[in-house]
């Protein structure tokens, strides 16, 4: 009966160190063959309105959230973003002005193990007027 139990434990062991050997061969070669961070989808205006904005984009690998924005396209002094990366990018932007024209420029910088980032051309909105009173 012993003998039972313990070829039982010598197969347990052999098959989760079969198993650790597989997920680390994958990704130390994951690491190596990670593609450049480009932003895939967006970036887009989600909402709008007379004080705040949403911004969203996705990349192809985890990677930061920053944007840059301001009320001259050369002029993008005022930045927001997230601490930590992912795939999918939201930025919320609080006490604008109404009715004002701003500019933004959305990057994703330190891309997982690629130490790559993307830049997304500048693009504007328009923040809504404020209701006035009857």
């Amino acid at each position: 009966m012993g003998m039972r139990n313990s070829k039982a434990v010598i197969a347990a062991i052999l098959l989760g160190l079969l198993g650790f050997v597989a997920v680390y061969a994958q990704s130390s070669e994951d690491a190596d063959s990670l593609p450049p961070v480009r932003i895939t989808h967006g970036p887009v205006v989600e909402s709008v309105t007379s004080s705040t904005a949403i911004i969203a984009w996705s990349t192809n690998v985890n990677s930061g959230t920053t944007l840059r924005y301001g009320t001259s396209a050369n002029h993008l002094d005022q930045g927001a973003g997230m601490p930590w990366g992912g795939f999918t990018h939201r930025v919320y932007l609080k006490d604008l002005q109404p009715g004002t024209k701003y500019f933004f420029q959305a990057e994703s910088g330190k891309a997982q193990g690629t130490g790559t980032s993307a830049i997304a051309d500048v693009m504007a909105f328009e923040t809504r007027p404020n209701a006035i009173a009857p």
